[in-house]
């Protein structure tokens, strides 16, 4: 980046005798980050071949997916191999047993499991044991519209109309009426309150200047607030771009915040359906997915969403009513995406501008264009809403060399005998968590000092190595095929497929 004084050392080792002992590329970086206000961090490097051909980058992923925004102080490192890089393994991880649909989220690089199906829970997937963790003290019993997050070294969470930083009450819950859907961005903690019991019920979206070193209570009346147009109010995807916060109501309203004041930037229309599930930073865009498009909406600033026609595409024999792109996630510098009603999970390579179908993330039943949704007819005869059995994948994590997705109907159900038309192996496909894996990717935590971040990332012949001030925090098991390949790359600081850098590559 431009007017940054830099550090990105690249060193190469490439003989025959070392190369299970010695890297064949070693990459250096050291970036202040500065103070932690919640802002998107954006890309540390990326490494392009002669024919500009993206092949290897690291950076942080900023991406808000339905319910839980993705964990900021994850870093992920990638080598796309020169062959073979399409190859993929799918793996189901023992059902969760929390009926019929799951949200994931990522915190302290562990996998996380929530429903409020029979209440509100909370399971942590245990990779040694391979098995769920139900005894979770500081996330158990978060409710729609709850959340946690790691800000700087403290742990911000989001439950109940309150919020607490390391144990201590930031935000009390309001005499009347609710706080939900928080998101901290800009030094403010934004968030949705609904009252519909004032003289005139209202729904307001509020930003409150907050930092971690904050002693005081905030105090909401000091807030910067924007009237929603319709009372309930309700989003399902957050994000930042350009130095505002975002946010998309239910009813469509898109809104956005500049640490001083709100603007609109499309007003809600409850006559139309119009819903944003996701909202990823990539590149030097935003991407929302939309329904009922089924699409992504492109904005790169200013009043303007930008509808991606076809991005992703749809699978042959189904319908093209009432899609839903839901998810979003970049894994192995590439870009993923879920959609609704069949859960079909797609791929996209930015370099050839490319979709690549994944298939899908259930195996019932047959595809059709008979019906818009899945088992429409069954849901009909049990007098449930007929899109009940539509297919969702519900979240996109990324940790350690997997990526984890999650799927649900279309709300997270309880489950009960009398759905008898699916056999529990069909209906555990409901409610379940799949691993994926695909070469030369790694996902680490680093770790929050409050100085600057001293990174390296390092490619062996057998794996990949992610090191914060000399001390490994990651590695995944990697086949190198083409070291010739990574010594010829052309390497370009502060910028990626995680968007720009914020922050500060320093130089010595």
């Amino acid at each position: 980046m431009t007017g940054n004084r830099v550090l990105l050392s690249v060193l190469f080792f490439a003989t025959s005798a070392a190369w299970a002992e010695e890297p064949v590329a070693h990459w250096r970086t050291t970036v202040d980050l500065g103070r932690d206000r919640g802002q998107p961090f954006g890309s540390l490097f990326e490494a392009r071949d002669a024919k500009g051909r993206l092949v290897a980058g690291a950076g942080f992923e900023e991406v808000y997916n339905t319910r839980f925004r993705s964990n900021r102080h994850t870093v992920q490192f990638f080598v796309r191999p020169a062959k073979g890089g399409d190859r993929f393994r799918i793996e189901r991880l023992p059902h969760p047993d929390m009926d019929c649909g799951v949200y994931l989220f990522e915190l302290d690089g562990r996998v996380h499991a929530w429903t409020n199906a029979r209440g509100n829970r909370v399971k942590r997937w245990d990779p040694k044991k391979q098995r769920w963790e139900t005894k979770l003290d500081r996330v158990g019993g978060l409710s729609s519209g709850d959340g946690v997050m790691r800000i700087g070294r403290g742990l911000l969470v989001f439950r109940g109309s309150t919020a607490t930083f390391d144990g201590r009450v930031i935000l009390k819950a309001p005499p009347r009426g609710r706080y939900y859907n928080f998101y901290y961005a800009l030094g403010h903690l934004c968030f949705y309150f609904t009252d519909r019991d004032a003289p005139k019920p209202f729904t307001r979206i509020i930003a409150c200047r907050w930092q971690p070193e904050s002693r005081s209570v905030i105090d909401v009346s000091r807030g910067v607030a924007l009237e929603a147009k319709y009372v309930g109010a309700t989003p399902f995807a957050w994000g930042q771009f350009g130095g505002e916060a975002m946010t998309v109501t239910n009813q469509g309203g898109v809104h956005a915040f500049d640490g001083r004041r709100w603007r609109t930037l499309q007003e809600g229309d409850n006559r139309v359906s119009y819903q944003v599930y996701s909202f990823l930073n990539v590149f030097d865009r935003a991407l929302l997915a939309q329904y009922p498009t089924g699409h992504l909406f492109e904005y790169r600033g200013g009043t303007t969403l930008k509808h991606l026609d076809g991005y992703p595409p749809r699978l042959p024999g189904v319908s093209t009513r009432a899609r839903e792109a839901q998810t979003t996630g970049i894994y192995r510098g590439e870009m993923f995406t879920g959609v609704w009603p069949w859960a079909e999970l797609w791929r996209y390579d930015h370099d050839i501008d490319h979709w690549t179908s994944m298939g899908r993330a259930f195996t019932h039943p047959k595809l059709t264009d008979k019906t818009v949704h899945p088992y429409q007819e069954e849901a009909d005869r049990l007098k449930l809403v007929s899109n009940h059995w539509g297919q969702r994948i519900t979240g996109m994590v990324s940790v350690g060399d997997a990526l984890f997705m999650s799927t649900s109907a279309k709300g997270t159900y309880e489950w009960y005998d009398k759905y008898e038309f699916l056999t529990d192996a069909e209906r555990r496909e409901y409610g379940a968590v799949l691993k994926m894996t695909m070469p030369g990717h790694l996902s680490a935590v680093v770790q929050w000092t409050g100085k600057p971040l001293s990174l390296e990332f390092l490619v062996f012949a057998d794996r990949l190595v992610v090191r914060q001030d000399g001390r490994e925090i990651g590695r995944s098991r990697f086949a190198l095929s083409d070291p010739q390949r990574l010594r010829s790359v052309k390497i370009t600081r502060g910028t990626g497929i995680f968007g720009p850098l914020v922050g500060k590559l320093i130089g010595r």
